[in-house]
């Protein structure tokens, strides 16, 4: 299996990477989908995984705060470059970097937890009786989460900066799976806590893999921390102005979690499960290629290679918007069916999925800025530049705030998701704008003019393709009608399926003929898979 790994990881390219990524990207998603489906026939919407998933706030803020958008951003191009000079000077910086993380993280958590129940009350001021109960046992087991995924980081940072991308794309499959565990047999056992131990099985399961694959290759992590070290101190520079980029997803999730618990029962768990839904493309796609491509901005900028990271950068952007804006109009024209398709099952009412696809409908119009901001993110961490990320992210979160609470008093829940979507697109412009100016002065005008000029003529083709492909498969939606039943499952997922591969075709024909490098690529991937027959537009 090892021997089988290290064959897949040798000859690291950008584009290899984004696939394994994408691969294992896309099995969590399936296995995140099948676990929503288990959470709507189980239990529907309502008071349990309201519980279940308010106790995700306030450990998951601390994740996101101190860990997944801090510490792992700090640590993989400080590593990365102390791996180049020394590896036994990197050893001994994971080291620092893993003790600091679980000592800062777990008093945290340890200070969180002695404050548990009245933080749990303002969460949810709305929950009362057992129901407030469930979300406080839940909190309080979940808050051993950001610990763990504190070391999950560093074990994590240490293979992606050797490119070894594999193991740590199967982590957060096995975390899907200790939940789905959890669903399938924990809960009948233990109820709602049943869930809880899914989660922390979860978490576990996806360290193991990481500890163990980084020790196998001989890499050696021990207890010895040294804050006098340069490089963990220059971690440091990074990794506390990191604190102030609250993650707008996160916010959004926190404030409807406030405001929900006030209204209808079920709007926490309806806002949540279509934010699950709509965030599948964006870890397919969007993650995946940011990942892989985020050592190679590292590595363009240590080297001072400013034209070779614009271009890197150019087709970045480039790839995500030939993905994302057409799953944009897909997501809208299709919103019905996937929740139908998806959570329609046993206890999820028609009411259930008319609030739901509601929601996956706005959540839709943030596809492209949210996978933008992943990319451009992660430009800037190359850069070691944390202070505009910071800036934007803040000013993001004072208008996502301010929007959400103006929208809910007048459109109820759906004003929160759309104070989200509007605080996003902000959240992206700021960035690329912001992007433009360093690389003007950095790389030259001419060098940023290519680079608008190839993504905004690219844009241009990307979005007429995906109206024409939009407009095919709404019309095949119609067209089918008559001769599927869609009132069963298997009548949907054909109508559906049939549906959307006709208009992703007309997609890529378009966009193909329109002279879209992207569909080039993937007219020469098809090629490859029929040696014999050479697919003709």
């Amino acid at each position: 299996m090892i021997k089988y790994i290290k064959i897949l990881e040798s000859d690291f390219t950008v584009g290899k990477a984004a696939i394994i990524i994408g691969f294992f990207s896309f099995a969590t998603k399936l296995a995140a989908l099948f676990r929503e489906r288990l959470f709507a026939s189980y239990f529907g919407q309502g008071p349990l995984l309201d519980s279940y998933f308010s106790a995700f706030r306030i450990p998951d803020f601390v994740t996101n705060l101190f860990v997944l958008s801090t510490l792992s951003v700090a640590f993989l191009p400080v590593f990365a470059r102390e791996k180049k000079a020394s590896r036994e000077e990197a050893e001994k910086f994971a080291n620092t970097c893993l003790d600091f993380g679980l000592l800062f993280v777990g008093a945290v958590c340890l200070i969180l937890f002695v404050f548990s129940k009245p933080m749990t009350q303002y969460l949810v001021p709305g929950f009362s009786g057992q129901q407030l109960q469930d979300t406080l046992k839940l909190t309080r087991l979940f808050l051993l989460t950001p610990i763990i995924f504190t070391a999950s980081t560093i074990f994590g940072g240490v293979l992606n900066a050797k490119k070894k991308f594999i193991i740590t794309s199967l982590a957060p499959l096995l975390y899907n799976l200790g939940i789905i565990f959890g669903i399938v047999f924990l809960f009948g056992r233990f109820g709602i806590l049943g869930l809880g131990y899914g989660v922390i099985l979860g978490a576990l399961a996806q360290l193991f893999v990481q500890v163990y694959t980084v020790w196998s290759g001989g890499f050696s992590l021990k207890w010895s921390f040294n804050s006098k070290l340069p490089a963990f101190r220059e971690m440091l520079q990074m990794y506390l102005p990191r604190i102030f980029t609250f993650d707008l997803a996160n916010v959004t999730l926190l404030l409807t979690t406030i405001f929900a618990s006030l209204v209808v029962p079920g709007s926490i768990t309806a806002v949540n499960q279509s934010f699950n839904l709509q965030s599948v493309p964006i870890g397919i796609f969007a993650f995946a290629l940011s990942s892989a491509v985020f050592p190679v901005f590292s590595e363009h900028f240590a080297n001072k290679n400013e034209i070779g990271y614009a271009n890197s950068l150019k087709k970045s952007v480039r790839q995500i918007l030939f993905l994302m804006v057409p799953a944009t109009v897909f997501l809208v024209i299709f919103r019905a069916y996937v929740v139908r398709l998806v959570l329609g099952a046993g206890n999820f009412s028609w009411e259930d999925t008319v609030t739901t696809f509601t929601f996956l409908g706005i959540f839709a119009f943030s596809l492209v800025s949210q996978s933008l901001t992943t990319l451009l993110s992660r430009a800037f961490f190359a850069r070691h530049n944390t202070k505009t990320p910071v800036k934007a992210n803040l000013v993001s979160v004072a208008i996502n705030i301010v929007l959400s609470y103006v929208l809910f008093q007048r459109l109820g829940t759906e004003g929160l998701v759309l104070g989200f979507v509007f605080s996003s697109i902000f959240n992206a412009s700021y960035l690329a704008l912001s992007l433009r100016d360093i690389l003007r002065k950095q790389a030259g005008v001419q060098v940023v003019y290519e680079l608008e000029k190839f993504v905004l003529v690219g844009l241009n083709k990307i979005i007429m393709s995906s109206v024409i492909g939009g407009a095919v498969s709404y019309g095949l939606i119609y067209a089918l009608e008559p001769f599927v039943y869609t009132n069963t499952f298997f009548g949907i997922l054909v109508q559906a399926a049939l549906a959307g591969a006709g208009g992703v075709a007309v997609y890529l024909f378009a966009s193909f003929k329109l002279g879209l490098v992207e569909a080039q690529a993937v007219y020469i991937a098809v090629s490859k898979l029929l040696p014999n027959k050479k697919p003709s537009f």
